[in-house]
């Protein structure tokens, strides 16, 4: 009685760089794709482009510390009153600036009637197509002394 059966031969360490190497770029895109973002927020996202009002508050409530928001006022507008922990990049700073806006993160443009922030929008989705979680408020936000705000 003669078996066939022979002992699987070991891999070589070629062979083994040459298929890690093939796996990095599917692993680099899936973190670029789910940093940042828990799991339940990401199937609940809207669309990337314009949210009005309701929309930008539900994204800011929903995604909380996650959600990096991006004033695109001038400082003196900014000093007047922003949305808390958001972040001062004038539009018109943006082309020489864009490696402050994160790829890793969910983005929401904002500004004193929306028409700036779709500039901005604009800047970063035409620099990077491939970039999802990006909007920007379609509306006019309004700051009240006490730190509060309320967009319309």
């Amino acid at each position: 009685f003669r078996s066939s059966f022979r002992p699987p031969q070991p891999v070589s360490d070629t062979m083994k760089n040459i298929r890690s190497a093939a796996l990095l770029p599917l692993f680099l895109f899936a973190a670029l794709l789910f940093s940042g973002v828990p799991a339940a927020a990401r199937a609940d996202l809207p669309a990337k482009g314009a949210l009005k009002a309701q929309a930008a508050q539900a994204l800011i409530d929903s995604l909380d510390k996650n959600l990096v928001i991006i004033d695109v006022r001038t400082p003196g507008e900014f000093s007047q009153g922003h949305v808390p922990g958001a972040l001062s990049l004038p539009v018109e700073e943006l082309p020489a600036r864009l490696e402050e806006v994160p790829m890793d993160k969910p983005v929401l443009f904002v500004c004193r009637t929306g028409r700036r922030a779709s500039y901005a929008y604009e800047m970063i989705r035409k620099a990077r197509p491939a970039q999802q979680a990006l909007w920007y408020l379609d509306g006019a936000p309004e700051y009240r002394a006490d730190g509060a705000y309320m967009f319309h």
